[in-house]
């Protein structure tokens, strides 16, 4: 229902006023003295014009003072031109018009404090999942300790060997959100130096050999590759593919296959993780950098890792100034793709690489 606008409401009460005041002329024409054709007509005209003008000054002073309240309870800032000047239909849109900016924008930020809500409390619980895994494997190995098995040397020591592992395992999801939270709080400070980026790829195929040997994985580059050198921090890009290749060897089938491709465009290379693992469900493509984010919940978490090596890589990619990118298909596989700096240098340099100046 459209609400009358104050200016129509003024004038039919201005009008109602004349008609009265019409009538109580007629009443003492009538009554007690008698009066001319002219002034009968005069005064209810000059009645009802001053019954607008006290009308209108009574609204609009209602209406500003209204208003006044209206901003400061919704905590805005009141428009400097409220002001006599302006009429009450200007006053009347003016305000509706804030009042609907106000409402929009308080919904989008009601919006997000709903999302980050939502986050952190999904934050928390897989935080919370993945300690009690652990946590749940130290408790039993002690109740079994506890329970007679300190006097079977053999039992006491697989059983603290494997509590050992746990703990390891606790103390890595904590380094690692200790690591991410700096990152997303602070500025990631980098190291840029000049360096052969195959020799890192081939340090980090050497950090994995005895863990793909047991699945029978391979690591392969796609064909031989040159030298080529780019320009970013060797330790955090190192830790890029450490954790790029072990997500495709823990989460990848036996006998499989990661294979690394470089491609050289303009002044970046593209850099390709691919494998032949299962694959990946379109709709959690878009998560798959999220803290703590699995896709198969309960068979990943039985793989160890902190579950957020993912999120670190895409931080580290990111502080550089580069991107990275997932593709997937279920049955056929993974693709991470991402971008570095290529170096002006191509000379050979020491393992460290070379500082930029």
């Amino acid at each position: 229902m459209k609400t009358a606008r104050p200016s129509i409401l003024i004038f039919y009460g201005s009008l109602a006023f004349m008609l009265l005041s019409f009538l109580f002329t007629l009443l003492v024409h009538n009554s007690i003295l008698t009066l001319s054709t002219n002034l009968i007509i005069a005064i209810p005209v000059f009645s009802g014009g001053v019954a607008y003008l006290v009308f209108y000054f009574l609204l609009k002073g209602f209406i500003q003072y209204r208003l006044s309240l209206i901003y400061r309870s919704i905590q805005i800032k009141q428009p400097e031109n409220i002001t006599f000047a302006k009429s009450i239909d200007s006053l009347m849109e003016d305000a509706e018009k804030n009042v609907a900016e106000w409402k929009e924008n308080s919904s989008i930020e009601i919006s997000k404090l709903k999302e980050q809500a939502e986050f952190r409390k999904e934050f928390l619980g897989n935080l919370a999942h993945e300690l009690k895994t652990p946590v749940f494997s130290i408790q039993g190995y002690l109740l079994t300790l506890l329970d007679g098995g300190l006097e079977d040397p053999t039992v006491n020591r697989a059983f603290l060997e494997r509590a050992s592992k746990s703990t390891d395992r606790i103390t890595g999801i904590l380094e690692d959100l200790d690591q991410i939270t700096r990152m997303e709080t602070e500025n990631l400070r980098l190291e840029i130096r000049s360096f052969d980026i195959i020799e890192l790829l081939k340090e980090s195929f050497d950090s994995f050999e005895l863990i793909a040997k047991e699945k029978n994985y391979q690591l392969l580059f796609e064909k031989t590759f040159t030298s080529k050198y780019v320009n970013a921090d060797r330790n955090k890009l190192g830790q890029v593919f450490t954790n790029l290749i072990s997500n495709a060897i823990s989460y990848g089938k036996d006998n499989g296959i990661l294979l690394v491709s470089i491609l050289d465009i303009n002044d970046h290379y593209l850099l390709e993780f691919k494998d032949d693992g299962p694959g990946i469900e379109p709709h959690h493509l878009s998560r798959l950098f999220e803290r703590f984010y699995r896709v198969e919940k309960s068979r990943n978490r039985n793989e160890g890792g902190s579950g957020l090596g993912l999120a670190i890589a895409k931080h580290i990619v990111e502080s550089h100034g580069q991107s990275i990118q997932v593709k997937s298909q279920v049955g056929i596989g993974t693709t991470f793709v991402l971008t570095m700096e290529k170096s002006k240098n191509t000379g050979p340099v020491s393992s460290r690489g070379i500082p930029l100046k």
